[in-house]
Parts: structure tokens; sequence; C-alpha cells
């Protein structure tokens, strides 16, 4: 049992998926926005797998994974806390930008004052360009989650084509809980046209994962730019029909090509990708 779980591709991709999927099932009813709880739960099992749940030494990867968990853990409850829309963005705004500061920092710190203007514009812009865009696709739960799983796929698969087997399987393990929770909404979900203050945990587990791979790897910076532009092109995706599974099938397609295209790119780039 111990040597099958070892195996990366169950520990990233069949258990989270199948987890995701199982959570939201049982969740869908009792609780509002099942799936944050859904994917959460997949992820923290994930973790446990692949780097265990120990958090010291607090490394760049330990707190990425806290962030992330953290992020679903506010997206769930920050309605019942900030009555404000408003106020809600400005809060998740920036407790976005304070992530990436508090993973980065000690990078930061090294860069030279050109360097250090460029990173900080790049990625701040980054993670509000997907917090902005991932909002303006959360009322749909078929575009929603079919723009997350391939924005993690294409993270995962490009991070680990730049060399870091580790961040790429952390986001193939939430792209793979993301397609499990998008399967359950296929099979038992309902169109539902409410806000669910959902932009903050795919945008930043992206960001912060892309910008790992980017620091730490061999990802290089440019291929953030088309991952960047998968939910946006997942928002132009007309509903085409009152099938779920037809609105998932063609919500997913932008994203998958983009996100495969990127990997392909960044694989082919090889070694002489040099990252940041």
């Amino acid at each position: 049992m111990n040597q099958f779980l070892n195996r990366p591709e169950i520990q990233s991709a069949v258990i989270p998926f199948i987890v995701g999927l199982l959570v939201y099932i049982a969740l869908r009813k009792p609780i509002t926005n099942s799936w944050i709880w859904a994917i959460f739960a997949a992820f923290l099992i994930s973790v446990g797998l692949i780097n265990g749940l120990t958090i010291t030494p607090l490394t760049g990867t330990r707190k990425i994974i806290l962030l992330v968990l953290a992020s679903f853990i506010v997206a769930g409850l920050i309605q019942h806390w900030i009555a404000s829309i408003q106020m809600r963005r400005a809060v998740i705004s920036a407790l976005a930008i304070f992530a990436l500061l508090w993973v980065f920092w000690k990078v930061i710190l090294r860069m030279d004052a050109s360097a250090m203007a460029q990173f900080l514009a790049g990625s701040v812009m980054f993670v509000l360009w997907l917090l902005w865009a991932f909002e303006k696709i959360d009322k749909d739960e078929a575009r929603l989650h079919s723009a997350g799983f391939s924005l993690l796929l294409g993270t995962g698969l490009s991070a680990t084509a730049g060399a870091s087997a580790l961040l790429g399987q952390l986001a193939l393990s939430l792209s793979a809980a993301s397609g499990g929770v998008l399967l359950g909404w296929v099979l038992l979900g309902k169109f539902v046209d409410t806000k669910t203050n959902s932009a903050l945990p795919y945008a930043l587990s992206a960001a912060l994962l892309g910008l790992a791979a980017v620091i730490f790897a061999r990802m290089p910076w440019y291929a953030l730019i088309p991952l960047a532009f998968i939910p946006f092109a997942t928002g132009f995706v007309p509903k085409v029909s009152d099938t779920r599974f037809t609105n998932a099938l063609v919500s997913s397609l932008p994203g998958l090509c983009i996100a495969s295209a990127t990997a392909f790119w960044v694989w082919q780039m090889g070694s002489s990708s040099s990252g940041y």
C-alpha cells in the first residue's frame, strides 16, 4: 500500500480527484460553497502524501502550502465576516499581496533596485489580474472550475517541465481536486447565479506556485503570461445549452489549449530556461 501511495500520479492526481469529488457530493446540500471545502480537503490530503504535514523548517514551499490552505478558509468564511462586497475585494487583494511578500521577501531583498521593482510590479500585477479575471466568472461554476482546473494544470505541468517536481505536484493536485469538483457539479450541481467570493483560492495558488517555479526552478517568467489569460479567455465562452456536461466541456477547451501549449513550450525550452 505504501508503495502505491508513494507514486506521484496517485498523490497528485488520483487521490485529490477522488477526494474532491466525494467531499463535494457529500457537502453540496448542507454547506454553502461546498467546492471550497472539497478542494481544501483534497489538497490537505495530497500535501500529507507529497510533502508531509510538518511545517518546520518553514521553507518557501511550506509557506505556499499554508497560504493556499488559508485562502480556502478565507474564501469560505469572509462573507460571514465582511458584508460589503467592495470591502471584501480590498481585503482579499491586500491579503494576496501580503502573501506574495511573505513567501518571496528573502529573494526580493537579494535583488538590486531595478530587479526588485520589476519583480514587485510584475508579481503584484499578476495576482491582481488573476483575482479580477476569476471574479468575473465566479458566478458560473462551469467557467470557474474549468478555468481553475486548466490554470493549475498548466502551472503544474510547466513547473514540472521547468525542473520543479514538488511545485508541479502541488499545482497538479489542486488541478485534480478542481477537476473532481467540476465532475461533481456536472453530475449533481445546479446553475447558480450568486456571488461566491471564490477568486482568492484559484488566483493565489496559481500565482504563488507559478512565481515560485520561476524563482526557485527554471520556468521562464513569460510562461506566466499565457497562463494568466486562461480565466479571462474562459470568461468569453458562451453558455451553449442547459446541459451541465456540455457547458463544462466547452468552458474547459480554451484553458486546456492554453495550458497544454504553454507546458509544451516550457518543456521544449528545456534546461535553456533560466527563470527570473
